[in-house]
């Protein structure tokens, strides 16, 4: 145990990287040491001289774990389990994105090297088979597992409460738990019955590594003397030969071997590293290794003359190079192509910028010689008779032209995506564009003549994440409320609202939560803010405000960035008057003052306190803002208040955010104001701004107006990620703080704050000025925790580039920091369990009449929809603005801007029970919009529907109805209809795929091309003749139901394949009559269904009553 010393040290990563090191192992076939770290990196250094063998990224995350067999090395990051041969050729690499999370630790199991259990964070064990490269199975835990060893007859794992859990290695089934230590176990190592552990503990309101080693005979299963080690043991190994030998580490690099049944017998050593980050034993026991976070790895040993492993193959090294280029001599009959190219690093000249490509008209095709032999010239103009060769008004097919859309930045619809596929014979790849520049400019929606269906969005997202659309008015918001939407507190507080029982019916607030709750479920579609900036329309005050497009388009004194820095107020102080009233009953009387949840949440307390210069009179006034304004220096005043004078050193006197941030909240100005207490004149009067509390968020409107207050922006590091603020008794102190500070969770005295994000001004000219998101979201890439939200384009960021700032065309609008305290950064979800129902079970109509008598009944209590709940649903809409198209100069129509629709009708139908079919919604939407088209023929609104002194309907606001659906949604309803992707998207609302169930994609063939109309399919198998005149949306949902429940009765007697013959029959009955029902009267109506139909309908079916029969000779004979 004596004679040890540093024989090498050796840095694994390429130069210039310095990166930790997190997994160490030694190989057991070939004198090898593998390494891996944060990056992903792992390397392997080959004898005791650590020689470089192999390096090859393997993971996108950190290595967490690496173990070695005959035929290759597995490596583990947090989801992927990777092996490869040990020149780095990959064997397998498995991923499962439901069962793989938060990975830690792997060991092999009874099977030998053939099998190995994986655990992780989260509770359970996956069993994967190393040949085969596959999952075998889950076997089910109550813990997660952070470390995991392979003894004699046992598994044993550290679980993340700090337990060591024994596991049998056949069944994988738990046999014991042992405590282990309170603050979670660091390291573990097992050999024959004996079981070494070291840990954390918990001392105060900190974590400190445990100064013992805790030892445990696994034959009894009970704990032994602990062996005292003073500087905290964070690494243990045993040695492979002595089996009572064992070495301990702590993280600043003091050793100590010792016997752990005979402690005194110790020798010390110290390692020449700053921070131990593994530990590892050689096979042989002749070596140990240690790694450090600078990335190098340390070789101890007694002496240079053994190696690794005692029986290890001989190492493969790869064959030397040989340059085989041919020397040759460049003449001009020697073709250039021959010349290799040098390897370069920097961008060709011939990659011209996209700008400067553009594509030219296809050159004019030579005059055909039978032409020219045969044409006449009279004056100047030469005539022939044209030889025909083909149809009379039919084109020659011309050859497909070179240039492919595909090569385009933009996408092409998604109708000429599989065209252009099949003439190419290859599938359309496109890539986004990786230059920051590229991804900041203005995004726009085209229009096929198939509306905005066409569109590709999936082009400019790729990420879970939602962006919103643009081609509405007022869409500069966009940016704003992507910000809010990633601000965990906001976010509570509006869906917290929304659940309750507010009925006002232009309320931003409400739709704020309807607007988050959309862009969650939508999992990274677009989604459209329609409702909210409709909403937004409507309050005179925002167009008194000039924050309407259409109102101050017209004046130039109102950039965007002004414009939406005013809205960012405005929204902050409606809201707050909307839940104000609310809450003024819940809410808490601090010094005669009411502070409601949003001044919780983000309402900044001020006392701002008027003294006068000459009778020292004062006043005092208390107020609570939202939206804070950053106030910049002046040019002359110094970072210490004071006066710069000429020779003062510029670098002393800079201000830094911190600084500026506290000049903005708290201010001492100097003005000349009436003084009406006593002096009754004007007099020099004394302002002062104490700050009284923060909120846990803090809203900054960035206010960048002066080229001096973009000279600060300029600067490197100039908007920290963090900063702490302490309010006192002698005033608001703001500093920066490291982005690594871990908040006080229990402290009151001071607060730490994070960047969410901002809201970026970006001004490439006239025509593409438009605002932008940067929003940091916290995921497991570290190195890209940004995102970009350029409207319905959402893309990865680095933190460099999302907190640049000298781009000219790149200026700072609002921002948000939030407390880093986990309570306040956490998504809640108790609105849902919170939810009040009783629209649902109430008569909402604003024009309520007992003489008037609706078509639906309301929902009764016993009826309380539930998760799984079935509900038809059909609605009908109208026509606030007709599409504009132009018609171009080859004849053809292209459409400019789609038709804009407003809900009109809604009808929800009870889909089971005893009232199954019976409306329980069927609401009419009042608007003051002006509609240009009622769309009669298709909806069935006619004029005078929607008018409240008029309308004999069910008239409701359309926050009403839509609330209503809302609730369903999130009640866990299953809603059926036809065509219902339309519907949700006009409704704007996001249903989940797993909560839609639509009649035209159950009655679909991709195949024929063709998806059947609603009223077909009700005559071909309903026997109905429906919309024979107009619409009606209740008749439509309860045909759709009974076509699903149709659906399920085919299925149920014939099986998947019975329905199929059922839909071919569908589909050749409908080429007869050209897919529309024959106009026949009621008398002489008879079924369309075929024999074989019958046959599945009469067809015997196990357990069958004569009851069961007597219905299904009546559907026959129907």
């Amino acid at each position: 145990m004596e004679g040890w010393q540093e024989l090498y040290t050796v840095a694994t990563q390429p130069f210039g990287f310095v990166t930790a090191i997190s997994a160490l192992t030694f190989d057991t076939s070939q004198d090898l040491l593998w390494t891996g770290d944060l990056n992903g990196r792992i390397a392997s250094l080959a004898g005791p001289s650590l020689r470089k063998y192999t390096s090859y990224v393997g993971h996108k995350s950190t290595v967490q774990q690496i173990l070695v067999n005959d035929r290759g090395v597995l490596s583990l990051d947090s989801d992927t389990l990777r092996m490869t041969q040990r020149r780095g050729i990959l064997r397998f690499n498995l991923k499962d994105e439901t069962k793989m999370k938060d990975l830690t630790c792997m060991t092999y199991t009874s099977r030998g090297t053939s099998e190995v259990v994986v655990a992780g964070q989260n509770p359970g064990l996956l069993r994967v088979n190393v040949d085969r490269g596959s999952i075998v199975n889950e076997v089910q835990s109550d813990d997660g597992f952070t470390v995991m060893r392979r003894g004699g007859r046992l598994i044993c794992a550290g679980s993340n409460r700090g337990e060591v859990v024994l596991i049998d290695p056949v069944s994988l089934q738990i046999i014991r738990k042992i405590p282990g230590h309170s603050g979670g176990l660091a390291d573990l190592d097992t050999h024959d019955n004996v079981l070494l552990t070291c840990g954390q503990t918990h001392r105060g309101t900190s974590y400190l590594l445990d100064p013992l080693l805790n030892i445990y005979d696994l034959r009894t299963f009970r704990p032994q003397p602990p062996v005292p080690f003073p500087a905290g043991a964070a690494y243990v190994r045993m040695h492979p030969k002595m089996s009572t030998t064992c070495l301990v580490s702590s993280v600043t690099g003091q050793l100590q071997m010792l016997d752990f049944f005979n402690p005194a017998h110790a020798y010390l050593y110290q390692a020449n590293v700053s921070y131990v980050t593994g530990l590892e034993f050689s096979t042989s026991g002749d070596y140990f290794s240690l790694a450090g976070n600078t990335g190098s790895v340390q070789i101890w040993g007694t002496s240079e003359s053994s190696q690794f492993t005692e029986f290890g193959r001989q190492i493969e090294w790869n064959d030397p190079v040989i340059d085989t280029t041919p020397s040759m001599k460049v003449t001009e009959d020697v073709p250039l192509n021959t010349v290799g190219m040098p390897y370069y690093k920097e961008k060709l000249l011939s990659a011209w910028p996209p700008d400067m490509v553009f594509n030219v008209a296809r050159p004019p095709e030579p005059i055909d010689p039978e032409i020219l032999a045969t044409m006449k010239m009279v004056d100047f103009v030469g005539y022939a008779p044209f030889p025909k060769r083909h149809r009379r008004y039919v084109t020659e097919s011309l050859p497909y032209s070179n240039y492919s859309k595909t090569e385009s930045k933009t996408p092409m619809f998604r109708s000429e995506q599989d065209k252009v596929s099949a003439q190419l014979g290859t599938s359309r790849t496109m890539e986004a564009t990786t230059d920051p520049v590229e991804s900041f400019k203005k995004v726009e929606i085209k229009y096929s003549k198939f509306g905005v269906e066409d569109f590709d969005f999936g082009f400019y997202n790729r990420t879970p994440y939602a962006g919103l659309e643009t081609h509405l008015q007022n869409s500069y918001t966009n940016a704003l409320l992507q910000l809010y939407r990633f601000t965990p507190l906001i976010y509570n507080f509006a869906l917290k609202h929304v659940s309750g029982s507010c009925r006002l019916e232009h309320c931003l607030l409400c739709e704020l939560g309807f607007l988050f709750d959309m862009l969650v479920k939508a999992e990274g579609q677009h989604c459209r803010a329609y409702n909210f900036v409709r909403c937004l329309s409507s309050i005179p005050q925002a167009s008194a405000l000039g924050l309407l497009e259409d109102e101050a388009s017209n004046s130039k004194q109102n950039p965007i960035g002004a414009m939406l820095q005013s809205f960012n107020r405005f929204l902050m102080e409606r809201i707050g008057q909307e839940n104000r009233t609310k809450e003024i009953e819940s809410s808490e009387l601090i010094n005669n003052k009411f502070v409601t949840q949003l001044d919780k949440v983000a309402g900044v307390t001020t006392l701002t306190t008027v003294c006068c210069g000459n009778c020292k009179s004062e006043t005092h006034r208390r107020a609570t803002t939202y939206v804070t304004d950053v106030v910049y220096p002046k040019s002359h005043e110094s970072s210490n208040g004071r006066a710069a004078g000429n020779g003062t050193d510029s670098k002393a006197n800079a201000w830094n955010f911190c600084d500026i941030l506290q000049h903005s909240l708290e201010s001492n100005t100097n003005t000349r104001g009436w003084c009406g207490e006593k002096c009754r004149r004007y007099q020099m009067l004394t302002t002062t701004k104490h700050v009284l509390s923060l909120a846990p968020v803090l809203v900054l409107n960035a206010a960048v107006t002066t080229p001096a207050s973009r000279q600060l922006w300029c600067q490197k590091n100039f908007l920290p990620m963090k900063f702490q603020a302490d309010v006192g008794k002698e005033g608001l102190t703001i500093k920066q703080v490291p982005e690594s500070t871990v908040p006080d969770e229990d402290g009151n005295i001071s607060e730490i704050y994070e960047l969410v994000g901002m809201v970026v001004e970006v001004n490439f000219g006239p025509a593409d000025n438009h605002m932008v998101s940067l929003i940091r979201i916290p995921q497991e890439d570290v190195s890209k925790p940004w995102y970009l939200f350029n409207d319905f384009s959402v893309q990865q960021f680095s933190s460099a580039e999302a907190l640049k700032f000298d781009y000219v065309w790149k200026t700072p609008t609002s921002l948000i920091y939030q407390s880093c305290r986990s309570s306040r950064t956490e998504y809640n979800t108790q609105w849902k369990d919170q939810m009040d129902t009783s629209l649902l079970y109430s008569q909402a109509a604003i024009n309520f009449d007992t003489s008037l008598r609706f078509e639906y009944s309301c929902l009764a209590k016993e009826e309380a929809p539930r998760a799984g709940t079935l509900v038809a649903i059909d609605a009908e809409f109208v026509a606030l603005q007709q599409e504009e198209t132009e018609i171009r100069s080859d004849g053809t129509r292209h459409l400019i801007r789609p038709s804009r629709l407003s809900l009109a009708r809604v009808s929800v139908v009870r889909g089971d029970g005893p009232k199954a079919g019976v409306a329980f919604i069927d609401d009419y939407i009042t608007t003051k919009d002006n509609i240009v088209d009622y769309l009669t023929e298709f909806s069935g609104i006619e004029i005078g529907d929607l008018d409240p002194l008029k309308s004999k309907k069910s008239l409701v606001p359309l926050k009403v109805a839509y609330k209503k659906l809302w609730l369903l949604l999130n009640l866990g309803c299953v809603f059926v209809g036809h065509g219902l992707a339309n519907d949700f998207r006009t409704i704007n609302i996001q249903v989940p795929k797993d909560q839609v169930v639509d009649t035209v994609d159950l009655f679909y063939i991709k195949s024929r091309q063709r998806k059947l109309s609603l009223r077909f399919l009700a005559w071909y198998l309903l026997n109905e003749n429906i919309q024979t005149e107009t619409h009606d949306s209740i008749e439509d949902a309860k045909t759709a139901l009974f076509l699903y429940k149709k659906y399920l009765e085919i299925r149920e007697q014939g099986g998947l394949s019975a329905f199929d013959n059922v839909l071919n029959e569908i589909y050749d009955e409908g080429r007869l009559v050209n897919f529309r029902p024959p106009v026949a009267a009621a008398s002489d109506t008879t079924t369309s269904m075929s024999t074989s139909t019958q046959a599945i309908l009469t067809k015997e079916v196990p357990g069958m009553n004569a009851e069961d029969r007597k219905v299904i000779s009546q559907l026959v004979e129907l």
